[in-house]
């Protein structure tokens, strides 16, 4: 039960007249002395708006139930990670509040390891209601930061006190997300155009005096900046004394989200010193980039992707994929501010990222993923037919004896529809220009992202010869078992095998289109018939896919009938036995390799991170026992999805 002090309405009412006075007269002195162009005045009617607002517990206890309910409909509440006491409405009054009793202790008073925990909680919570729902806690102090050590939620986080909370608008929750791409990529003209939309800038501001400003500011804290981590108590030293040089404003409401960012990264830095809040928010960003419909949303993921040449950088692509399914890097391997090159050590599984790949939620990402396929596969495919067509004169057969000393025979003519026939030598120029130097080294990162993802060297898939396709072939590392063994399972759904055929057949209508306009014409003309097959073969591919998943499905339900008779089998034998020979009998089930379908779903190789980094868990890290072959995707405190028995 929360009583109201006996006259604090009065006494506030005092305090806010004597501030009113003294904002006066400290905005004069700064609009002389500085470009600072923020209304102090209305901050201050901001402030005092929540104060009376706060004064007034019926208004407290309908905030905490609104907040219940949207933290539950959002995705951080499908688990139960916090605990939000429940107001009784019926004995609540504008002076008294009741609400559900919890019996807890202050972070500040937990040890660092336990304060690391909760902070991810709280800072996942925070970052759902400032990107997501909007509708944000204003005053996360550590007394309103409960751990429970009491009852049926004991060890989780609670949330205390929504008498002051704020709203942000959809269009400027877009905004921060756009401000944070675009502070993370130097790109000073499109931060600018957010800080205008967010109202910090004047919409006619020089840019040319400010953004010289701003990178001075700002840089230290990006990526090889030199700061040791971005730190938002140390950034708003940097940007009030930066206040001096441009016309820069707070927005009302931006003065008590920035205090509450503060205050929560201050707890947070008590259990980790080098705690980076942005760099954890990178999920965060991602997801919001992901399912927003915009244009603008489509130009924020090629900010993300994209590197100064326009192609995507397979080390970002790996970094956004992991933190689309929760994965970041430890804030060690990160520098500055979010890191979009941040690879995490243990990623995503191939068949989560396989799976997240074909679900709605990567919707905009496909497109740009089909592209880089077609660039990809173009840039292979000429690779290749140079390197065939350079090989052609020491396979032409020779006369006896006297072969050696005559010219190789020249290849024979081709017949292309649109073209008729041409030399050997016009058509490979025509079809298979040669790699310029940027086009070489973007196909060699390209080879290292398969082959990490593969698990095997990038010489074989770079200079692949008869006895290393063999090897793939007949002995598939384990990387290339777990993805065909998640393509085959995924591709059984009738949604997904249509988008697998749908991003084969654009990657087969750009190939041939950028083959037509090398050569001047339609891809029609160029290829006639040959086409036509090719796009009624390619459009054919959820059938093949669906077969494909049902036989695999066949194949996995026998092996589990198998696997579950030898259980019930060697039980039952075990049974007969001393206690002790069935606790030794289930040792020996524990420390046993897993199958491979609970290999694969439960701690598969991280192919992800292993593209960019060609890391592979330890086989230590892969034994189960039989109980944990049926493994579900949980989300963590820290906000990071992990594996945990069903």
């Amino acid at each position: 039960v929360k009583v109201q002090r006996p006259g604090a309405l009065a006494t506030i009412s005092k305090d806010l007249y004597v501030l009113r006075r003294a904002v006066g007269v400290y905005e004069q002195i700064i609009r002389r002395f500085t470009a600072q162009t923020t209304d102090y005045q209305q901050l201050l009617s901001t402030f005092a708006e929540g104060l009376y607002t706060e004064m007034d517990f019926r208004n407290e206890a309908l905030n905490a139930q609104r907040m219940r309910q949207l933290l539950d409909a959002s995705e951080f509440g499908r688990g139960t990670d916090i605990v939000i006491p429940q107001p009784n409405m019926d004995y609540t009054t504008r002076r008294v509040m009741t609400m559900q009793w919890v019996t807890g202790v202050k972070l500040t008073t937990l040890e660092a390891p336990e304060v690391r925990q909760l902070v991810g909680v709280g800072q996942a919570a925070f970052l759902t209601q400032l990107l997501e729902v909007g509708f944000f806690h204003g005053d996360p102090h550590p007394g309103n930061l409960l751990k429970v050590t009491e009852g049926p939620d004991a060890g989780k986080l609670a949330l205390l006190d929504f008498g002051l909370v704020a709203e942000i608008p959809s269009e400027d929750r877009e905004a921060m997300v756009s401000a944070t791409i675009h502070l993370a990529n130097r790109d000073w003209d499109g931060l600018i155009d957010d800080f205008i939309a967010l109202g910090f800038l004047p919409g006619g501001c020089d840019r040319g005096v400010i953004i010289p400003v701003m990178e001075r500011v700002l840089s230290p804290y990006l990526r090889g900046g030199g700061a040791k981590a971005f730190n938002f108590q140390a950034l708003s030293q940097d940007l009030l004394s930066a206040t001096l040089e441009i016309p820069f404003s707070v927005p009302p409401y931006m003065s008590l989200l920035a205090r509450s960012v503060v205050t929560l990264e201050g707890i947070a830095l008590v259990g980790d010193p080098g705690y980076q809040m942005v760099a954890q928010a990178y999920p965060f960003v991602v997801r919001k980039v992901l399912r927003n419909d915009s244009s603008g949303s489509a130009a924020l993921l090629r900010d993300i992707l994209y590197d100064g040449d326009g192609k995507v950088k397979p080390t970002r692509l790996s970094a956004l994929l992991n933190a689309g399914l929760g994965y970041v890097a430890d804030a060690k391997a990160t520098s500055g501010f979010i890191d979009f090159d941040a690879v995490p050590d243990d990623g995503a599984s191939v068949a989560e990222v396989v799976s997240f790949l074909l679900s709605d939620e990567a919707r905009e990402l496909r497109p740009l993923l089909v592209s880089q396929l077609t660039t990809g596969c173009d840039l292979l495919l000429r690779d290749r037919l140079r390197r065939a067509y350079a090989l052609l004169p020491t396979l032409a057969p020779r006369l006896p004896f006297v072969g050696a000393l005559l010219p190789p025979p020249p290849p024979p003519p081709i017949f292309l529809p649109g073209l008729g026939l041409v030399s050997a030598d016009k058509a490979l120029e025509l079809l298979a220009p040669p790699l310029n130097r940027n086009e070489e080294v973007y196909l060699a990162s390209l080879t290292e992202l398969i082959a990490g993802l593969m698990g095997v060297p990038a010489s074989d898939l770079d200079t692949p010869d008869i006895t290393r396709l063999l090897r793939l072939a007949t002995s598939p590392s384990e990387q290339v078992r777990e993805l065909s063994e998640a393509l085959a399972t995924i591709s059984g759904s009738t949604a997904n095998a249509s988008v697998i055929r749908d991003m084969a057949v654009e990657v087969v209508e750009q190939l041939a289109t950028k083959q037509g306009e090398r050569a001047g014409m339609g891809a029609d003309t160029l290829f006639g018939p040959g086409l036509a097959l090719a796009r009624r073969t390619v459009s054919r591919l959820d059938r093949a896919l669906a077969v494909v998943g049902r036989s695999v499905s066949a194949s996995s339900a026998s092996q589990r009938g198998g696997s579950s008779t030898a259980s019930s089998s060697g039980t039952s034998m075990s049974s007969t036995d001393e206690a002790g020979t069935t606790r030794s009998s289930r040792s020996r089930s524990a420390s046993a390799p897993a199958p491979a379908a609970a290999h694969t779903v439960g701690n598969g190789v991280h192919a992800v991170n292993g593209a960019a980094k060609g890391h592979v868990m330890s086989d230590s890290s892969m034994s189960h026992s039989s109980d944990e072959e049926s493994a579900s995707p949980a989300v963590t405190a820290t906000g990071k999805k992990e594996k945990v028995l069903a």
